[in-house]
């Protein structure tokens, strides 16, 4: 890698039209001078130099030794390995810490990707990689930018600061920083993440992304968001919490979300401590004082499991003592109901019918054929009681075993009636959510500077290859 072609350069003399100690062949240069700066000895080759060694082969304009200070200065240059080549403005290599510094434009292109920046150091002992201004990565997917960052070659991992942004044909990512493992396949982002993932239409923010080889994610924020588009992205269902963890495999996939959670979608909404949700299952379970609300309707427990189906509510069902609460939409006044078990089942998204086991209890208003207040029914049932809906309104009780109830006229008091352990909690269901967007500009084909010289030649010269005599390379 970067490491190959610098390992040959140290303690290279060059005497003028000789071979050196160290298998430094002189290939090429106009002309060679030695002279004497403050005392050190200086051995210089200048126009069209050309040297080589085992394991690179280097052109430049001109190069200089300064012997007494093991420093190698190379202008305008172009390193040539087995794994890549290299292009700067300038190259100081000091030969006795094996301390390399490329400056200007630098360009460094891999089988697999290339590099643009102007200041990168390399030491070789450490097998370090310093990029300490702008740093772009492009291969054949995408584009990889930063502020700053450092590689380290053994350990196959590296970390990026300042404005990192990272897009290919799937995905989008931005933060402040970024840590990753190539070997173990292991990315950690901090600070004002923000992420677009175009092939599941999946978009989320948060203060730190973790994602691993297994497919799994954590998303971690004051307040982590998440957004997601159904297959026919016509629905949307947003996502907030403290933490989010998701688990994707080739047959299924999993998603937590823990403290003040909160759920927002064209369908439904709800609050919960803790949602576990399985898309082999279509299943969401929320635990930690739940409420879910559907329409008018507003179902509260300690624990709250419902299915869906195409991206529907199609069954929930709560457990134990819930409450639910329907609000009449012509009246609104509050019918109410709880038992030991509650069922509520669905028909196109709609409420078709809530069922109660054991001990339930109801109240539901009565209204006359102008849709206005006529009373109260309140019943209780030790067995099972049905309530049904039409078009998401009350139509229909049935209570069975050891029924007991009566009817109240319509008065004030009456019409304020509860149950005990009543719950209503309207000013807590979720609004829709802001869309996040992301806060730094779009990554552009554009490169930080204009490209040099050799690098020009170079693209010219595959061009060739492909289509002779018919291409042209700009420095754009």
């Amino acid at each position: 890698m970067l490491l190959l072609f610098l390992l040959p350069l140290l303690n290279m003399g060059i005497p003028a039209g000789a071979q050196a100690q160290n298998q430094v062949i002189i290939e090429n240069a106009d002309r060679a001078e030695g002279f004497t700066i403050e005392g050190n000895s200086v051995r210089k080759l200048l126009g069209n130099v050309v040297l080589s060694t085992d394991q690179m082969r280097m052109e430049a304009d001109s190069a200089y030794q300064f012997i007494g200070r093991n420093q190698i200065h190379a202008f305008n240059i172009q390193i040539e390995t087995d794994e890549e080549i290299i292009w700067a403005d300038t190259l100081f290599h000091n030969t006795f810490t094996d301390f390399s510094q490329f400056r200007g434009r630098v360009i460094i292109e891999s089988n697999t990707n290339t590099v643009f920046g102007e200041v990168i150091d390399l030491i070789s002992p450490l097998d370090l990689v310093i990029f300490r201004s702008p740093v772009r990565f492009e291969d054949e997917d995408g584009v990889l930018l930063a502020e700053s960052g450092t590689y380290f070659q053994e350990a196959d991992s590296a970390a990026f600061r300042g404005n990192v942004q990272l897009a290919d044909t799937a995905q989008y990512i931005e933060a402040d920083s970024l840590f990753m493992n190539r070997s173990k396949d292991l990315y950690e982002m901090n600070g004002r993440v923000f992420a677009d993932d175009f092939e599941e239409n999946v978009t989320f923010e948060g203060e730190y992304l973790l994602a691993d080889s297994t497919g799994y994610r954590l998303l971690r924020g004051s307040d982590a968001w998440l957004m997601e588009l159904s297959d026919s992205k016509t629905d949307t269902t947003h996502l907030l919490a403290k933490k989010i963890e998701l688990i994707e495999t080739d047959t299924s996939s999993t998603m937590d979300a823990y403290r003040q959670v909160r759920i927002w979608s064209t369908k439904f909404s709800a609050v919960a401590d803790t949602a576990n949700y399985r898309n082999d299952e279509e299943m969401f379970v929320l635990r930690g004082d739940p409420i879910l609300w559907q329409d008018n309707i507003q179902l509260s427990g300690p624990l709250i499991e419902a299915t869906l189906e195409d991206d529907e509510l199609r069954f929930l069902q709560s457990f134990p003592q819930p409450f639910i609460v329907q609000q009449d939409s012509a009246t609104g006044r509050l019918n109410q109901m709880t038992g030991d078990t509650l069922h509520a089942h669905f028909s196109d998204g709609s409420l078709d019918r809530l069922v109660v086991f054991n001990s339930s209890e109801i109240i539901f208003h009565q209204k006359d054929e102008n849709d206005t207040p006529d009373g109260v029914m309140e019943m209780i049932a030790a067995g099972k009681s049905t309530m049904t809906f039409q078009n998401g309104e009350f139509d229909f009780f049935k209570a069975e075993e050891n029924i007991d109830g009566s009817y109240l006229p319509e008065s004030p008091e009456n019409a304020e009636r509860k149950l005990d352990n009543f719950t209503w909690n309207p000013n807590r269901k979720p609004q829709r959510p802001n869309i996040r967007v992301p806060r730094l500009d779009p990554i552009t084909d554009e490169r930080p500077f204009d490209l040099p010289p050799r690098y020009i030649r170079y693209l010219r010269g595959l061009l060739e290859q492909v289509t002779p005599n018919q291409g042209d390379v700009s420095n754009e």
